[in-house]
């Protein structure tokens, strides 16, 4: 009973996850959440008590979720720049799908609501921290394997590589040409020598 009661969860939090990157949190109410959600005002106070607990706990799942997928990608045993070509190929692909342009839920949270809510911050800064170490422990392995050379250290390129991404998903929300998009990701690449 525990597991089907689990699945409920998770798909409860799938539905209210997509109202919220929708209409982002501001702009979403109860009733936008009922419907969304095909549930009613009272079980979604008897289960999270408010909207707010409601849009942390689905940042949550969408933060783990997205980490657990990113994660998966680059600990494949391919060429560094390969999967970072493939990375930002993905990246590209979803920002600009014909989904309303929805671009990336944690960045959208973040122009919305950093740094006026607690909460938030601490989750955008652990999916940045988590993002940034992800790319230094792949320019690390570039590195050994004479893949990358260059002289800067894999923390500034980390870095960098976090703001490429944040920058492509921010163009990716008005300039739907992929060819322009891209060209910032091949440029990125390029810097890794």
């Amino acid at each position: 009973m525990a597991r089907h009661k689990e699945f409920e969860r998770e798909e409860v939090l799938e539905k209210a996850l997509e109202v919220f990157w929708c209409k982002g949190y501001n702009a979403t109410s109860f009733q936008t959440l009922t419907e969304g959600m095909s549930i009613n005002r009272q079980s979604i106070y008897d289960t999270y008590g408010d909207k707010h607990t409601l849009f942390i706990e689905a940042l949550n799942y969408y933060y783990k979720k997205n980490g657990a997928s990113i994660s998966a990608h680059f600990s494949q045993q391919k060429p560094v720049k390969e999967l970072l070509r493939s990375f930002f190929e993905k990246t590209i692909v979803e920002t600009t799908a014909e989904q309303k342009t929805k671009g990336c839920f944690l960045q959208n949270v973040t122009l919305e609501m950093v740094p006026h809510d607690k909460d938030v911050v601490a989750i955008v800064n652990q999916n940045l921290d988590d993002l940034t170490k992800t790319f230094q422990t792949l320019i690390t392995r570039g590195i050994k394997s004479g893949e990358i050379i260059t002289s800067q250290t894999p923390a500034s390129l980390a870095i960098y590589l976090v703001n490429t991404t944040q920058g492509l998903i921010t163009l990716s929300k008005t300039a739907t040409d992929k060819k322009k998009l891209r060209a910032v990701a091949e440029v990125a690449i390029s810097v890794l020598g």
